[in-house]
């Protein structure tokens, strides 16, 4: 009976040592992973914009690589929101002009989402040049919608979409220039 007590406890102490240091594990690598994280997106303009668009679109294992490519997702999602309140805006425009804005800024933003393909395109060919250019082309879509806006003198109601747009891919440069992807700024 003392033999079986003393193996019950040792299986029952061996059990909570187990327990207690994948837990200590677990707790270390969620800290590895929320430092890289933290590490690149410190190095940004919009640092807390990074964090929290990196964590919500992050795939698998962070890496300098994969928290680009969901720094990347970030900026596509918010471009396809921004086309679609576009299309939402153009059903509503009231004058010529405004139909024509929102026009020019639909097809910016449906080339910017084709940029978005390109650059990931190019993060898989670890191509910093191209990247280079379609972030730069993101950007430029972005603005352009904006400016059809100040040269008509009419307030954009995309202006809250296109500045999110121009930060998340100010974040990408950042973030590539960090990991050795990109073409220093």
């Amino acid at each position: 009976m003392a033999f079986r007590i003393g193996v019950t406890v040792a299986v029952v102490v061996s059990t909570l040592f187990l327990v207690s240091t994948s837990a200590v594990a677990i707790a270390h690598e969620t800290s590895k992973t929320g430092d890289l994280i933290s590490k690149l997106c410190k190095k940004t303009d919009y640092v807390d914009l990074c964090v929290s668009s990196v964590r919500e679109n992050i795939k698998g294992e962070p890496t300098g690589v994969s928290i680009l490519i969901a720094e990347v997702d970030a900026v596509a999602k918010a471009t396809k929101e921004a086309l679609a309140q576009a299309v939402d805006l153009s059903k509503l425009a009231s004058s010529k002009r405004e139909v024509q804005i929102l026009s020019t800024c639909k097809e910016c933003y449906d080339l910017a989402i084709s940029s978005v393909a390109d650059a990931k395109v190019a993060i898989a060919k670890h191509d910093g040049p191209g990247l280079n250019n379609e972030l730069s082309a993101i950007l430029t879509f972005a603005t352009t919608c904006e400016d059809s806006y100040q040269e008509a003198s009419l307030p954009s109601p995309l202006k809250t979409a296109d500045q999110l747009i121009t930060n998340l891919g100010g974040n990408c440069f950042e973030i590539a220039n960090e990991i050795g992807l990109g073409v220093s700024t």
